[in-house]
């Protein structure tokens, strides 16, 4: 894999020059004839996806790690029905040996710029995206031949795989291509050791630490009594899910931050409809910890097998003063160890808070691979230079909106030097 922190200040300044035929070149093609082939075929219909189900849920159920709560068919079942989703645009490859679905790789095509992007399903809510195949010697093959019937049928000139992680079942692909990484991200993640119950896990931080939990859980019980619950899908859950939303709003607006994710009200639609109660479980678990009946903190969560991740995090600014979100953490980790979970993922990226509760982190990457000479000017021209210097004027502005009198500040003391 490349990264462009791996091309000189020279290299980065021009678009290296390829041709078409260079290009073909570097997409291998090539399958052992001794290899057993899934037949592939792409679903991109709302009808054809529905079929999917039970053979999607079988797969997944078998061969599925807690690291792809983002591929269940549930979840992608509302991402399709919430998002506005335009069946045309759908690109789900499968891959069956026989009758058995063995390889389900869930992607849209986005046409922007005359260009056709290949991208995973889900965002702006999946944390992370990935292929579900069956565990196999020959999957590395497999997904050379996937690949080779997406560039075939499909036609791409960029695949843009964004939060992937580096364990992800489609890495190995994209080493092996060399793919570049646009972005690496660190996910933060807990881990419950062995049989530990939460009294032997708190152990695991300083006095200091537990002692301040504490305190402040006693300054707010002074406030009023203390609940604590975990909702399953429900009446509750879309209750307290969508006012963590509100309290998500509130607090960008307060704030001046600006969120890609809730740039729209994509996330907010996503949210209300798969938290209450369905025939298609999206494995949400929403935490709430109440001063006095009012929520104080608020955490959305996805729990799938024994893997749980921490989506959302939000908390009532009146309490800021005595960690609401913290002990709401605290609270919700106690529960999970007595549910058997073994991974609490914190998701990218790693800002400081999650890192008082872990020095554990995996790389997740944004991965770009052009398979066109257009791809290849897009992604050299605009995903390496154009897109990071918005993202960093972006958050410059966001800073200046946040405190324009330090801006004017150092300004000003800059001019008079």
């Amino acid at each position: 894999m490349t990264s462009p922190s791996d091309q000189s200040p020279e290299k980065e300044a021009d678009i290296s020059p390829i041709d078409e035929a260079e290009l073909s070149a570097t997409i291998e093609t090539t399958i052992s004839d001794d290899i057993t082939i899934p037949t592939f075929s792409i679903i991109q219909t709302a009808k054809e996806f529905d079929q999917l189900k039970d053979d999607w849920n079988k797969l997944f159920e078998a061969h599925g790690t807690g690291t792809q709560l983002f591929q269940t068919y549930n979840w992608i079942w509302h991402w399709i029905n919430q998002f506005e989703f335009s069946p045309r645009n759908m690109v789900i490859l499968t891959g069956r040996i026989e009758d058995e679905l063995v390889l389900i790789a869930p992607l849209i095509l986005e046409k922007k710029f005359g260009l056709k992007l290949l991208k995973w399903i889900g965002e702006p809510v999946s944390q992370y995206g990935d292929i579900l195949i069956k565990e196999n010697p020959q999957n590395l093959q497999w997904l050379k031949a996937g690949f080779n019937y997406l560039n075939e049928t499909i036609k791409p000139d960029l695949f843009h795989l964004r939060k992937t992680r580096f364990d992800a079942a489609i890495t190995p692909l994209l080493e092996m291509y060399n793919a570049t990484i646009l972005e690496e991200l660190a996910a933060p993640y807990i881990e419950v050791r062995g049989d530990e119950n939460f009294t032997e896990f708190n152990k695991r931080y300083s006095q200091r630490s537990r002692k301040a939990k504490r305190r402040h859980r006693r300054k707010l019980e002074e406030k009023g009594p203390l609940t604590f619950n975990i909702f399953d899908e429900g009446k509750e859950a879309n209750r307290a899910a969508n006012h963590a939303i509100n309290l998500k709003r509130d607090w960008l607006k307060a704030t001046k931050t600006f969120s890609p994710a809730f740039s729209t009200t994509l996330i907010d639609k996503f949210f209300d409809a798969s938290t209450k109660e369905s025939q298609h479980s999206a494995n949400i678990k929403v935490s709430e910890l109440c001063v006095d009946n009012h929520p104080a903190a608020i955490e959305i969560g996805i729990l799938v097998k024994d893997y749980y991740g921490a989506h959302l995090g939000v908390y009532d600014p009146t309490y800021i003063a005595h960690s609401p979100g913290s002990l709401q953490m605290q609270d919700t980790i106690a529960a999970l160890i007595e549910k058997g979970v073994k991974i609490i993922d914190l998701f990218a990226p790693g800002d400081t808070y999650k890192y008082e509760w872990t020095e554990q982190s995996v790389p997740v990457y944004d991965f770009a691979y052009s398979t066109s000479l257009k791809g290849r000017i897009y992604e050299e021209a605009y995903l390496k230079r154009t897109r990071p210097a918005l993202k960093t004027a972006v958050k410059s502005l966001s800073e200046i909106a946040k405190n324009p009198k330090s801006i004017l500040k150092r300004k000003t003391e800059t001019d008079t030097k």
